[in-house]
């Protein structure tokens, strides 16, 4: 009697502990983000809304994509080195690039440049974040050529997104 209520126990416990960790594992899927995705309490632009960039002519491109940066943000820096893979293939696909940074523009070019990336076909706009309803940089925005947001991803980018974006952009 004793071994198979000793039996039973150990059954029970691992039962439960086996429910908590599956429990554990849905609620980190559903109440964390995942790559790209904007963390709880920043900002980012909802597919289909439309931006109203003062200046910035959507209609001159397709796509325009939207790098909103800051000349403070170390991840902005860390991601120089996607930037530089991602404007080539941005510009062979005939999309438009727009560099939106809240710090004057003679500063945002300085950043750009200090970082390698090119200046030829890239516009800079000086505006705060929320014009483009970004709060958290960087975020990068895929909108169509009325300035409709077409996909937007925000952080620095783990490999797949870098590939994600790069292949959204491509197409």
């Amino acid at each position: 009697m004793s071994k198979w209520k000793n039996g039973s126990e150990v059954a029970a416990n691992i039962a439960i502990v086996s429910l908590c960790i599956l429990i554990g594992l849905i609620g980190v899927k559903r109440y964390l983000p995942g790559p790209g995705a904007a963390p709880p309490g920043i900002l980012a632009p909802k597919q289909g809304t439309r931006l109203d960039l003062p200046g910035v002519d959507w209609r001159r491109a397709s796509h325009t994509l939207v790098m909103a940066l800051s000349t403070g943000c170390h991840f902005c820096s860390e991601s120089a080195r996607f930037y530089q893979r991602l404007l080539p293939a941005v510009n062979a696909s005939k999309t438009a690039v727009v560099a939106v940074f809240p710090e004057p523009t003679n500063e945002a070019r300085a950043y750009w440049a200090s970082h390698n990336l090119p200046l030829t076909g890239v516009d800079f706009a000086q505006a705060p974040l929320d014009h483009v309803e970004v709060s958290g940089t960087p975020t990068l925005i895929l909108v169509d050529r009325l300035g409709v947001v077409q996909r937007s991803w925000v952080g620095k980018q783990p490999a797949q997104g870098e590939a994600e974006v790069i292949n959204t952009v491509e197409q």
